[in-house]
């Protein structure tokens, strides 16, 4: 025997069977159960919603020899001729392809002649909106006075195109979209029926990208299904068998536009291409899930009407409070031009990619609204910057309070210069020699900054490790930097930098020119103070820092600051 596709294979035969659509179901049964049937009734709304198989139960009750609560009793030789679509006296007309007079001459033709074996001759005229005016003229008196032994069904997706006369002479039907619960709890039927198992989760994500259509819904669940004939339905099945993407890629993708993080976005892209993710559904997805993030913005109540996990809705309120509301209405908008792009493209992935950056760079677009979120992008860096100043001046402030502590214990700047010469250096006065040498060269004020410096360093017995640490695991560490910094060391390596007792006493970095980042204004003394900072920020490591170009005197290892001489290069980057 033939396999049959789901959604027919489990039409529903009767009222009952009928989910989602209660009050015209329960309008219809009162009608049939009192004798009150109307002559002509219009079935509008979206696809899949139930019209076309509400119209053939209402065309088997009202021919049905054994009508059980309004509904056909499915057992009688109507219910079954119907049923298999042998029956004479039900006629169904595809207006799509019959929409001329002609068509319509028929029809009329065919009502003068009463049912021979039957009730009812009832005529049931899908997509009827596709009838030409001429048709819908011809129709008309028809319509309005049919004998009493015919019944019309006119169903259609598009209620505007139908005439407002023809609209009139009928009883109208709203078909409304079946929420997701009812649909999956639909498809948890079938499957048990045909012995299949699914996750919950798994349904559920069908029912909700069926975007309220049943048959599209089982039309998904019998591809899911062929697709892993024989296992149990996952999540990840689904998602792989629908050519969709886990709700996981959006959060990373709009976090990658949020922090400026161009390579993370192009991954992320590149990612999604190569799964074979249709990019106009992708694009589409990625745009509901803004539209989600920026209700739940506006007003958290919305929750509730939102056919989403509880864990997912408290992860898109986390992503809505870090961006604007006018940035995600304008990431909203580009979107859909997008959206609108793909459809005519042939270079698909570059229409997406070239999307993707114009949400990370406002500059791009030279309308107002493009203006006004180069201004947020300036203040949010504004912000930043600030922030940073904040945790540098915290830092120097913690120092100054662990000077006075030593102060308060008796250390002075001659005790240290003691201590680095003897604790460190008792082989090679030397040492001691170039701390003196130093404290005539400084001012009061930078020998004991200097001093203290060293003393912080030096004192704390497993600072050279730290520093280390820092230096293998550089690649990761500058990742998480902020703003124009992790731009600008963007390929940089850092190393720990030694004196000349070979003591840990630094970190030197050595970048890589990057045109279009200000380095030079940034690696100055300041500059290195704030990556000191950002380091301290993420490792919890005080270190000070060195930063030259590749190139430069100071990568090979050059005399500066604290006496940097020897480089210790056998790191291994992670």
């Amino acid at each position: 025997m033939a396999y049959v596709a789901l959604y027919r294979k489990f039409r529903p035969e009767t009222f009952d069977e009928v989910k989602g659509q209660d009050a015209i179901v329960t309008t219809l049964k009162n009608q049939m159960k009192h004798d009150r049937l109307g002559h002509a009734y219009l079935f509008c709304g979206t696809r899949g919603t139930g019209k076309t198989s509400v119209a053939k139960i209402l065309a088997k009750a009202v021919n049905c020899e054994n009508p059980v609560d309004g509904s056909p009793c499915g057992e009688c030789a109507s219910c079954k001729r119907i049923a298999t679509g042998s029956d004479v006296n039900v006629i169904e007309i595809d207006a799509a392809s019959n929409n001329g007079v002609d068509n319509v001459r028929q029809i009329r033709e065919g009502v003068q002649y009463p049912p021979a074996d039957a009730k009812k001759t009832v005529y049931i005229i899908d997509e009827v909106h596709m009838l030409s005016m001429a048709a819908f003229n011809a129709l008309l008196k028809t319509l309005e006075e049919p004998p009493s032994y015919v019944l019309f069904i006119l169903a259609t997706t598009e209620l505007h195109k139908v005439p407002v006369t023809i609209k009139s002479r009928c009883q109208r039907y709203d078909f409304r979209r079946i929420d997701h619960t009812t649909i999956a709890d639909r498809m948890q039927y079938i499957l048990d029926e045909e012995g299949t198992k699914a996750t919950r989760e798994a349904l559920e994500y069908i029912a909700r990208a069926a975007d309220g259509s049943m048959r599209d819904a089982l039309s998904l669940l019998d591809q899911c299904v062929s697709y892993y004939l024989g296992e149990e339905l996952t999540l990840d099945m689904a998602l792989r068998a629908t050519g969709a993407v886990n709700t996981d890629i959006f959060f990373s993708l709009e976090q990658g536009i949020v922090d400026d993080d161009t390579v993370k976005v192009m991954n992320l892209v590149s990612d999604v291409v190569w799964s074979g993710t249709e990019l106009t559904r992708f694009t589409e997805d990625f745009c509901m899930f803004l539209r989600n993030v920026l209700f739940l913005k506006l007003s958290p109540e919305i929750q509730k009407t939102l056919d989403l996990p509880k864990e997912t809705i408290l992860s898109m309120r986390g992503l809505g409070e870090v961006i604007e509301e006018d940035m995600l209405l304008r990431e909203i908008n580009v979107l859909r031009e997008v959206q609108q792009e793909l459809r005519l493209s042939s270079l698909k992935r570059i229409t997406l990619e070239m999307g993707i950056l114009r949400l990370m760079r406002p500059e791009m677009d030279k309308d107002l609204e493009g203006v006004l979120n180069r201004l947020i992008r300036l203040e949010n860096r504004a912000d930043g910057a600030a922030e940073e100043i904040g945790n540098i001046k915290k830092e120097l402030a913690d120092q100054e309070g662990e000077i006075e502590n030593l102060k308060e214990n008796g250390v002075t700047i001659q005790s240290v210069s003691a201590d680095l010469g003897k604790g460190y250096s008792q082989d090679n006065p030397s040492v001691e020699r170039e701390a003196e040498d130093m404290i005539t060269k400084l001012s009061p004020e930078e020998q004991e900054k200097e001093y203290t410096d060293r003393l912080l360093q030096y004192y704390s017995s497993d600072v050279a490790e730290k520093i280390k640490e820092v230096a293998g695991n550089w690649n990761s560490t500058v990742s998480k930097f902020t703003g124009i910094t992790r731009r600008a060391l963007s390929g940089a390596k850092a190393y720990p930098e030694e004196n000349q007792d070979g003591r840990v006493v630094g970190i030197l970095i050595i970048a890589k020119k990057i045109d279009s980042v200000p380095q030079n204004d940034l690696f100055d003394r300041e500059g290195e103070e704030l990556v000191s900072a950002e380091i301290m920020r993420i490792t919890g490591v005080s270190v000070k820092c060195r930063i030259v170009f590749e190139g430069d005197d100071g990568a090979k290892g050059a005399k500066r600051g604290l006496g940097f001489t020897n480089v210790n290069f056998p790191i291994e980057h992670k």
